[in-house]
């Protein structure tokens, strides 16, 4: 006799993002789960038909997200970089979903360990997400098991990354120019988690609320470094990239001060150098952490098979 899942009422943000689109389709195909999607009153996304959704002012105040979070047993928020760190929401969202009596909270982070104090240092990005953690354990605590969160931290979606129009060409490898940046020795070893994994993983966590309560989940499909995505790069095509060093120490001075300027662009540079730089923020999930991809239940995932697929999104468009 199996128990029921107690999470059944779903509300997801950022619905039409590079994350949040998979999370989607993942939280969709779970026949268990109703699914609402709460989204700005000025954009225009459109969802799947049947799919309740929720317009508020893009305002987010919290006597919106209270109002909109009523009845939802979790919130899952998968709202961009910028949003979450240049305002309070990412504070709102977590003081909504308290008063809103809702059961699990899974935050916007899906990176790096924002606990991490290396990753702290690095990145003010990760440093501002580390703080909204704490926040979120504390009002979690302070409410005696009324609500619960639990933290995702995915590494690098390299799919994404290798993917040019939609990443802004992120970790400097450009497939379709067959050349890339290689940063210090090109031997930072990161974690390396797909969208679809990812979004995979939001679901499995809400099947199995008692298991991943109060948790900070660690994700890894496996782990490489930049030359050996390149190298995989060259077998699949048949062809040398040509390659650029770079030592990323002036880069992150340079970028650090941009962002303490107001230049908020800055902290993309920071993230990828985060990934690919011989910097250490404990990206190598798989030596550090327990990675909860077997409890999942997630599909296997290798370095060729997200190079292939990129190279066929490549050959598709030209």
């Amino acid at each position: 006799m199996t128990t029921p899942n107690p999470l059944k009422n779903i509300l997801l943000l950022g619905a039409t993002g590079s994350l949040g689109r998979p999370i989607l389709t993942a939280l969709l195909s779970e026949p268990t789960f109703t699914v609402t999607i709460l989204t700005r009153a000025t954009s225009a996304s459109t969802f799947p038909p049947g799919i309740p959704v929720i317009s508020i002012s893009d305002a987010f105040t919290v006597s919106e997200l209270t109002e909109s979070f009523k009845g939802q047993d979790a919130v899952v928020s998968a709202i961009n970089t910028t949003a979450i760190t240049k305002d309070d929401l990412a504070y709102r969202i977590i003081d909504a979903a308290l008063a809103a009596g809702v059961k699990r909270l899974i935050p916007s982070e899906f990176g790096a360990n924002n606990l991490d104090p290396r990753a702290a240092e690095l990145a003010p990005v990760y440093k501002l997400k580390g703080d909204m953690l704490r926040y979120l354990m504390q009002k979690a605590e302070a409410s005696n098991g009324a609500l619960t969160w639990t933290s995702i931290a995915c590494g690098s979606p390299l799919d994404w990354a290798l993917d040019a129009p939609k990443s802004g060409n992120f970790l400097g490898i450009d497939v379709k120019g067959r050349k890339a940046m290689i940063w210090d020795s090109g031997s930072a070893r990161f974690s390396v988690t797909t969208l679809a994994n990812t979004g995979l993983a939001v679901a499995r966590v809400l099947q199995g609320p008692e298991t991943t309560a109060n948790k900070q989940i660690f994700l890894s499909d496996f782990v490489t470094t930049p030359r050996e995505i390149v190298h995989a790069l060259e077998r699949q095509i048949g062809e040398k990239f040509a390659l650029e060093q770079r030592k990323s120490g002036p880069e992150i001075e340079a970028a650090k001060e941009r962002f303490e300027k107001g230049e908020f662009e800055a902290t993309y540079k920071l993230l990828a150098i985060s990934f690919v730089g011989d910097v250490d923020v404990g990206y190598d999930f798989e030596k550090e952490q327990k990675v909860w991809n077997g409890k999942l239940g997630l599909p296997r995932v290798t370095l060729d098979e997200i190079v292939k697929g990129a190279v066929n999104l490549v050959n598709a468009k030209e």
